[in-house]
């Protein structure tokens, strides 16, 4: 794959994952009234979503499009950089500042561990015959 393809890709996914983030926020406007609850369920979602892109393109074989999912989509979806200007923009103290960016870096680590274990989960084979018999029965 050629970098202009791989750079295309990942302009495409960050658009993409950057649209999605700001649909997050005015979905749930309500979760920043006190403190960035939406910031830590985008970074935790981005995480886990990586981490499982990540382990899948590892255990199966490379991803064509990683490119656009993994630093596109959830590079841009993801918003560590938001992080660090909480106490200006939230109003928030030092202390809580503090408290959220913890609390969001140890839940987007746990976020990229979940994703991971399911990313590097073996594909089941269906079993066609198992579902016939069932519906039949």
């Amino acid at each position: 794959m050629s970098r202009a393809r791989e750079l295309a890709l990942v302009l495409v996914g960050g658009t993409l994952g950057g649209a999605a983030r700001i649909a997050v926020g005015e979905l749930f406007p309500h979760l920043a009234a006190t403190l960035p609850w939406d910031l830590l369920l985008i970074n935790v979602i981005g995480s886990a979503g990586l981490g499982a892109a990540v382990a899948y393109s590892r255990s199966q074989g490379p991803l064509p499009y990683f490119p656009a999912i993994g630093p596109g989509f959830f590079g841009g979806f993801t918003t560590f950089s938001s992080i660090a200007c909480l106490q200006w923009s939230a109003g928030l103290g030092t202390a809580a500042s503090a408290g959220v960016l913890a609390a969001t870096m140890a839940a987007a680590v746990l976020g990229a561990a979940v994703g991971w274990w399911f990313g590097d989960r073996p594909p089941t084979p269906i079993d066609e015959r198992a579902i016939f018999e069932e519906e039949n029965e």
